[in-house]
């Protein structure tokens, strides 16, 4: 699997990837991005929808 440089939340912090199960229980399919730092900012792969802003939320003050 090719290396993916991580997405940035606006608040400049790392993103981490999120994964779901794979069809039939064997494996992981990647769906997204979750930040990292409790702002609750969630980036999908389909369409890069931004689920929370992490304004929002106040962490980044």
């Amino acid at each position: 699997m090719a290396r993916v440089k991580a997405p940035v939340c606006s608040c400049s912090c790392k993103m981490k990837r999120l994964y779901t199960r794979a069809e039939g229980g064997k494996g992981w399919d990647q769906i997204g991005w979750l930040c990292t730092c409790g702002c609750g900012s969630i980036t999908m792969d389909e369409g890069e929808w931004t689920l929370v802003g992490c304004d929002e939320n106040g962490c980044c003050d």
